[in-house]
């Protein structure tokens, strides 16, 4: 696995004397937050990681940690016993690098620099850490041209920020690419977890989706700089309620057009600005901040800027990422330690890697049942998986049933252009979309340009290539990350799984299970190949039995049969210390704060009732009537003489 730690430089600065005082091992723990040996190594319990450290003045700097082997106990972090019996904690670090009690400097910066280099050595205070196994790498190399990411809180003790990374699978299903945790929601923070993120996968994608955070909008294309950076359409039509009276916004028209227009992913950029222009001075809001506002960063989150590029459509906001998320703290708390929330994110990418090799196997083992006679068809079924044929065979059936061809000229000697009407279920014609068409490679291009927005054909495309016999797609549009082999098979077996033992033994085991696995899918229908393979792996265990008996495990002490279990060492050296608890908007507050958008669906306070007239006792009032009228005149009756 990749991980990426980023520690803390900040010192603590006790001595406004420029003078080291012992107070920093005092103080610089609690009673209530002493750590023993056991606790100390609570949070620490990974494999070995390679560390990137975001430093003062350095910047990041990616390296191995610089901690040797030291002298004394082999847990890193030990407690003391002062003479007075006061407990506090002092690192396990080389005597170089420890403040001397006492000590002058010339400066403060050299105090402040002699504790940032204690403190690095000490492993004390993460601040951001990243991580992405080699799934997660594969994942991202099939699917990585479009990303999501997306903050959320209250997952872990330390109220430290978890950022997972989202994209689109094969199977039109969330995967994850990466996540990381960061202390602080800073520029600084997010262009580190950011580089973070580069330096594991390599290259860029083609459109980053995020929401309207400062931090975000600013880090996001200082580290992506070959990659577009869009704003999440949902988070900014939100804010429509709030942000326009309520007397103009009673408007249905009004409520209606602006959806219709900014949702278009059909319009050119100069038909929206025209038309949005017209809007505005429709309904009089041609001074109106906040449209003017959201009008300057237009390019950052109208779909008709983005049309140019590939795959535009398949991601216009961070909702796969929000329902990510919400999967992600299913199972965690914000009472966990940093070893339970991994153990949650490890529980839940396992839900999702399940979910995928479902899929992956029923596109595998499913047979093709057709809709139409076409060729082309059975052609796309045997292309893409289950989820995006059923798309493709809409298209497909649509395109003959639901469209016809009106007009066709020749515009050169191996080129059409050809008029395809649209229909819709009621027979209505909606729309007329021009199709391109070569006669010679039989490449197409249409006006409503859908294999540009998502990465397959359309209707009015298949219209065309049944009128001119065209049985198979084109290579040419057979979108990569649609196939049935996006993935390589390898990321589907056993030894590909979270908590794998990685040790030689348990990795042919697993490959063993594979092996069988593969032959027995291969030969599920055909019952002389079942039996063949019985025959074979009942021969083959009778002759291993016979040359080497079953081993026992009698000898073999709990630590060792659990460290092959789990694949690692019970005793691992603790490398990084617990981080601060942090504080960041979204961590919690004792009263929730209403948004903008919920005070402005508050309901109106209940007017007061009307005064009615008793007929029992002959006055107005508006807490009894005739029928309990006795009753209540009791009721104050005995409260008043109480």
């Amino acid at each position: 696995m990749h991980v990426d730690c980023s520690q803390s430089s900040e010192a603590p600065v006790r001595s406004p004397d420029v003078v080291v005082s012992n107070n920093f091992m005092s103080s610089a723990f609690n009673d209530d937050q002493v750590m023993d040996n056991e606790e100390a190594s609570q949070d620490s319990q990974m494999q070995p990681m390679t560390v990137a450290v975001s430093g003062s003045s350095h910047g990041p700097m990616f390296a191995e940690s610089s901690r040797g082997q030291l002298d004394g106990p082999s847990n890193p972090y030990f407690v003391f016993d002062t003479p007075q019996g006061t407990r506090y904690w002092i690192p396990n670090v080389a005597d170089k690098f420890i403040p001397v009690c006492g000590k002058s400097y010339p400066t403060f910066a050299d105090v402040l620099s002699m504790y940032e280099l204690y403190a690095f050595e000490a492993g004390f205070s993460l601040s951001s850490v990243f991580w992405a196994d080699e799934i997660s790498k594969l994942n991202y190399k099939a699917f990585g041209d479009i990303l999501a990411f997306d903050a959320t809180y209250s997952t872990n003790r330390y109220k430290m920020v978890f950022v997972p990374f989202t994209g689109v699978d094969h199977h039109f299903q969330c995967v994850t690419f990466g996540a990381g945790l960061i202390s602080t929601e800073s520029i600084e923070s997010y262009v580190w977890l950011l580089k973070a993120f580069l330096k594991a996968h390599g290259t860029q994608p083609t459109l980053v989706l995020s929401d309207q955070d400062p931090s975000m909008l600013q880090a996001v294309p200082m580290v992506f700089t070959e990659s577009r950076h869009r704003l999440c359409m949902w988070h900014i039509m939100k804010k429509l309620p709030s942000k326009i009276s309520a007397d103009v916004l009673d408007n249905i028209d009004l409520r209606s057009c602006i959806h219709r227009l900014v949702w278009n992913v059909y319009i050119k950029p100069e038909t929206f600005e025209s038309r949005w222009n017209d809007l505005l001075q429709t309904f009089g809001l041609q001074d109106h901040s906040w449209l003017n506002d959201m009008y300057n960063i237009k390019h950052l989150w109208v779909p008709a800027y983005f049309r140019e590029l590939p795959m535009c459509c398949l991601m216009k906001t961070t909702s796969r990422c929000e329902s990510s998320n919400a999967a992600f703290k299913v199972n965690s708390t914000s009472a966990n330690t940093l070893v339970q929330f991994m153990m949650c994110f490890e529980n839940r990418v396992d839900s999702q890697r399940y979910r995928q090799r479902v899929s992956e196997y029923k596109t595998s083992s499913t047979m093709f049942t057709g809709n139409t006679d076409l060729a082309i068809e059975q052609h796309a079924f045997a292309i893409y998986t289950n989820a995006v044929f059923a798309q493709v065979q809409k298209e497909i059936i649509k395109g003959k049933f639901l469209c016809y061809i009106t007009n066709q000229t020749e515009t050169s000697d191996s080129s059409l252009l050809i008029d395809v009407t649209h229909l819709d279920k009621r027979n209505n014609i909606t729309n007329v979309y021009q199709v391109t068409y070569n006669t010679v490679d039989q490449s197409a291009s249409c006006s409503c340009r859908n294999f540009t927005r998502i990465g397959y054909l359309c209707r009015h495309v298949f219209c065309v290539y049944r009128l001119k016999n065209v049985e198979r797609i084109p290579p040419q549009y057979i979108n990569d990350r649609w196939r049935r082999d996006a993935l390589p098979k390898h990321v589907f077996s056993i030894s590909s799984r979270y908590r794998v033992n990685p040790h030689a033994p348990s990795v042919m085991r697993n490959e063993i299970l594979d092996l069988v696995t593969e032959c027995v899918d291969v030969a599920r229908t055909d019952e002389d190949a079942l039996a063949k393979l019985v025959d074979q792996l009942r021969d083959f265990k009778i002759n291993v039995l016979s040359k080497q008996p079953l081993s026992t495990t009698e000898n073999e002490s709990n630590e060792c049969q659990m460290e092959e279990i789990v694949g690692q060492l019970i005793n691992i050296p603790v490398e990084v210390a617990n981080p601060e608890v942090a504080r960041n908007k979204g961590c919690g507050t004792h009263t929730p704060i209403s948004g903008p958008g919920e005070k402005a669906k508050a309901k109106p306070p209940k007017r007061p009732k009307q005064l009615r007239l008793c007929k029992r006792c002959g006055l107005y009032v508006d807490d009894h009537d005739s029928r309990n009228c006795l009753k209540v005149a009791a009721m104050k009756a005995a409260k008043a003489a109480a």
